[in-house]
């Protein structure tokens, strides 16, 4: 785990008194295990969509049973915007609980919150952010400057003009590097997750959220022309990838609960 990281932690909660709890654990589990947290309490979820940006929080715990927007609406938006976002619904009630995971919810937690099952979820979490950070990394030169990028943070890499290669990342950033489009493809290529969805356009199939017609769309609001010859197999490629990582997740969960 980076030491030098700040992990940022989003409460969402129409009852201030659940929040004071679960941030008290929370507070207590960053200390224990000397990382940097810094909480984000929301008391609906409008007030937390209206500061909402893809990527912006490691965690996102949120009630199911809300005045106004309940908690699978809203994650609901989230996860449209970021498939890869870790909600965790908090509920004092399992009636809710085969919505929650049909969206593909992280995990849940009844109320009130136990310090022991937060701090589990929140060991897994914190395994998951790590095994991020060790992913392989592709390093290119920007502006006179050495630039790292872990495979997970890329959003795409695509040909640019003046013969430059843009490469996105998570934060929405874009560089411009001389690296020529092979060299970085041969790199990326040897990772799963990465698509060539048109000549000198690689995806990184985390961050689609859609693929129609000839239009690659990501959960961004990023659009990426495709292949119109090969339009269904990558499509095809795609949901393949999304519905593997869906079994991964569920076999991950049931591991977890068995423990």
């Amino acid at each position: 785990m980076d030491s030098n990281r700040t992990f940022n932690i989003a409460i969402v909660d129409d009852d201030k008194s659940e929040i004071d709890l679960l941030s008290s654990i929370i507070n207590e589990y960053a200390s224990l295990a000397g990382i940097d947290l810094v909480l984000h309490p929301f008391g609906s979820g409008e007030e937390f969509l209206s500061v909402y940006r893809p990527y912006r929080y490691t965690a996102i715990f949120m009630d199911i049973y809300m005045d106004g927007m309940d908690g699978i609406d809203c994650a609901r938006e989230v996860l449209a915007k970021d498939r890869g976002a870790i909600v965790i619904f908090l509920t004092s009630s399992d009636g809710r609980m085969p919505d929650a995971f049909s969206i593909h919810a992280y995990d849940y937690i009844p109320k009130p919150a136990a310090k022991g099952r937060v701090f589990k979820v929140l060991d897994d979490v914190m395994m998951r952010q790590t095994a991020i950070s060790s992913a392989p990394a592709l390093t290119f030169s920007c502006d006179k400057k050495d630039i790292t990028l872990p495979f997970p943070e890329i959003v795409c890499v695509r040909t640019g003009k003046h013969n430059y290669l843009e490469i996105t990342d998570s934060k929405g950033d874009t560089y411009l590097t001389r690296a020529t489009f092979s060299e970085v493809a041969d790199s990326l290529s040897k990772d799963s997750r990465f698509l060539l969805v048109l000549r000198g356009v690689l995806v990184n199939m985390d961050y689609i959220k859609e693929m129609a017609g000839e239009i690659c769309h990501l959960t961004s609001g990023m659009t990426l022309p495709i292949s119109v010859k090969n339009a269904k197999n990558l499509a095809s490629t795609w949901h393949n990838y999304v519905l593997d990582g869906i079994r991964a997740e569920r076999k991950i969960r049931r591991t977890r609960n068995e423990s």
